[in-house]
């Protein structure tokens, strides 16, 4: 999936969010900087979505993934 992901940053997308739904897992790639991978209650933010905010347990929740 990192192959994938990086074929959408050199495409100039400035961010690419990688949903686990296996690993309940939520992994965010960007062009200038390491990937980060968020779990459980993190709260996930992105200066591109100001006022965006949320826990990966809520997306999973949401989606009625258990």
């Amino acid at each position: 999936m990192a192959g994938k992901a990086k074929d959408y940053l050199d495409a100039k997308v400035l961010r690419v969010w990688v949903v686990d739904s296996k690993a309940r897992s939520i992994t965010v790639f960007y062009p200038d900087a390491a990937p980060q991978t968020y779990m459980g209650e993190e709260l996930l933010t992105d200066s591109l979505f100001v006022g965006l905010e949320f826990t990966v347990e809520q997306v999973f929740q949401k989606a009625n993934i258990r």
